[in-house]
C-alpha cells in the first residue's frame, strides 16, 4: 500500500489509513450518518474519508489526500 507508507513516512503515528469495505454489517454499523451523506450527494466509490468527513470520490488521488491529511493535521494543531 503505497499511501499507508507515504503517510507513515510524513506524519509518524499522527495519521493512519484505513480501507473498509461497505458491502460488510461490521464496517456499516456506527457510519449510518456517512453512508446516508454519502449516497444523498452521490458520491461514486471509493470514497476517501478523513477524520469522519467525506472529502473524495471517484478516482484515489495519493497527492490530494496527502494534502488532505496535512491539512486537517494543521487545523488540529492550530485548534
Amino acid at each position: 500500500m503505497i499511501i499507508a507508507t507515504e503517510l507513515k513516512r510524513r506524519f509518524g503515528d499522527e495519521a493512519a489509513i484505513a480501507y473498509l469495505d461497505i458491502e460488510s454489517d461490521e464496517v456499516r454499523i456506527g457510519r449510518e450518518h456517512l453512508l446516508d451523506e454519502i449516497e444523498t450527494k452521490g458520491y461514486l466509490y471509493p470514497v476517501t474519508v478523513i477524520d469522519g468527513v467525506a472529502a473524495y470520490d471517484g478516482a484515489v488521488s495519493y497527492p490530494a489526500i496527502l494534502r488532505a491529511v496535512n491539512d486537517r493535521l494543521q487545523q488540529l494543531t492550530e485548534a
